[in-house]
This record gives C-alpha cells, sequence and structure tokens, in this order.
C-alpha cells in the first residue's frame, strides 16, 4: 500500500476515534436525554382566522427525546368559533378550566427557549 495512503487513513481513523470520543464524553455527561433537542411544535387557534382568535393549544416535543414535551390547552378571552370547536373536538365549557392563554404562552416558550430548558444546560462540573 502506498505510505502516503496509509498515513492519510491513519489520520482519517485518528480524527474519526477523537470525534467520537469527545462526543461520547458529552452524550454520557448530558445522561439520558442526549444533547440534541429539535422541537416539533403544533399550535391550535379558538377560529379560523387570526383576527378573531388566539392559541389554545400549545404542544412540542423534542423529536429525539419523548419525554421531552409540553402539551397544554388554554382558556381563551373569548370562546371558541363553532368551526375551531367542530374541527378541534374542545369546547369553550371543557376550556373553562385550564389556565389563560398568556399563562400557558409564557409557560411554553419557557420551555421551549434553549437557555432556559433544563436538557440544554451545560454541565457546570465540565
Amino acid at each position: 500500500m502506498n505510505h502516503k495512503l496509509s498515513q492519510s487513513q491513519k489520520l482519517l481513523h485518528d480524527s474519526l476515534f477523537e470525534l467520537y470520543m469527545q462526543g461520547g464524553l458529552e452524550l454520557y455527561l448530558a445522561g439520558n436525554h442526549g444533547l440534541k433537542r429539535d422541537l416539533i411544535i403544533e399550535l391550535e387557534t379558538s377560529a379560523l382566522t387570526p383576527e378573531k382568535g388566539e392559541i389554545i393549544h400549545f404542544y412540542a416535543v423534542n423529536r429525539w427525546d419523548e419525554d421531552d414535551v409540553f402539551d397544554e390547552w388554554a382558556r381563551p378571552s373569548r370562546p371558541p368559533t363553532a368551526e375551531a370547536e367542530r374541527i378541534l373536538g374542545v369546547t369553550n365549557e371543557q376550556l373553562a378550566h385550564c389556565r389563560s392563554t398568556g399563562e400557558v404562552q409564557s409557560a411554553f416558550l419557557a420551555f421551549s427557549m434553549p437557555q432556559h430548558h433544563p436538557h440544554n444546560r451545560k454541565n457546570v462540573n465540565s
């Protein structure tokens, strides 16, 4: 085998091994939840147009960790339209016990912001 090719393969092997070792250590320090956090977000509104409704269902799940999830309905400031009730299968009476849209929105934003979420905090000992 050509000496240059052999040397190149060794460097590639060593680089990949070093990358694996660093990544493996980071995954180990991160625990069961790993390093990635890509949220799949679904929002439902109380009307078919933004002018008439507001967000009443906030849902997000980390595609890499199904336990990292936010799922909460909110009480709108005005009742959902008949069309929205029909499509969503939820009524104003069912939403009456929920927190307000503003409260749920604040909790949702806190959940979705990387710097505030515990899965994305750096290990202070590393």
